[in-house]
Parts: structure tokens; sequence; C-alpha cells
């Protein structure tokens, strides 16, 4: 059974490993090496409290069977300072920016749960009047942490 909660305090544990000391779009540059897993978490857990507070909700953990198999990110362009180094140029003004859509689990992947949780996300979204949601996507990486290109069309 598929259950989608956001994320808070009490199940940050949850997230799924990459996702869970991932700072890839929260960072302008590279990460250092030599930062510890649990540091990264740290810093992750710092950034998910911040936006939470400035924001409100940006980001569901996808359970099946209570296993945590997957995770969603968002937030509006300002909480990503990578975006910027795109050359396809930022989201729009009233877009909130869709960093992350990961099925961790790969062999949960292609069976309807990133497009459950887009719709979860959507539904979230449309609720909180957001006018738009903007991701980038790659055509040739079924890895890739925003997911699939397919999964947007």
């Amino acid at each position: 059974m598929l259950r989608i909660r956001k994320v808070d305090d009490a199940n940050f544990k949850d997230i799924p490993s990459p996702c869970n000391h991932c700072l890839y779009w929260q960072s302008s540059e590279e990460v250092d090496e030599k930062m510890l897993k649990r540091e990264m978490e740290q810093e992750k857990r710092e950034w998910l409290t911040t936006v939470i507070r400035e924001f409100g909700n940006c980001g569901f953990i996808a359970y099946v069977n209570r296993v945590p198999i997957g995770f969603i990110q968002y937030a509006p362009k300002t909480f990503f300072p990578r975006i910027k180094e795109y050359a396809s140029g930022p989201p729009s003004e009233d877009a909130v920016f869709l960093a992350c859509l990961y099925i961790a689990a790969e062999e949960a992947r292609g069976k309807g749960l990133g497009s459950a949780m887009l719709e979860n996300l959507l539904v979230e979204l449309r609720k909180r009047e957001v006018k738009a949601v903007e991701t980038f996507a790659r055509k040739n990486s079924e890895n890739n942490p925003s997911g699939p290109l397919e999964l947007y069309l």
C-alpha cells in the first residue's frame, strides 16, 4: 500500500539515501568530498527546517508497506542557488521548482509511484494556489533525480 507523507522533523530519518544527504540544489558550489554523510544530513535537515518555516511544506516521502522508497523536494527558486548555473534559465517568478522526484528503490521504478507522488504534489500546490511547477528533466537518464522526462509528458 502506497502512503505519501509530508517531511517533518519526526520522519526526516525516513528520507531514502541518497536524498537524505544530497545538497546539489541547495548549494552553488561543489560539496566538500570530505564532508561526512551525517554532516550533509544535518545540513539538509537545517535547510528543510528553514524552507518549511519560510515557505511551508517542501517535501514528501513515499512509503510502500511502511518502507520509504521515494522522495520529492520542491520550493521557490530562491532556495536552490544551483539553478543559476543552468543555461535554460531559472524558473519563472510564480513557479515552484521541483528539485527532486526520486524513487530510490530501483525495483519500485516504472510502477506508477513517481506519477502518484507528482499528482500528490500538484494537489498540494493547487491548494496553496501555486501557479506553476517547473523542473529540469533529462531525456536519457532514468536515474536522474528529477525522474525521466516521460514522467512529465
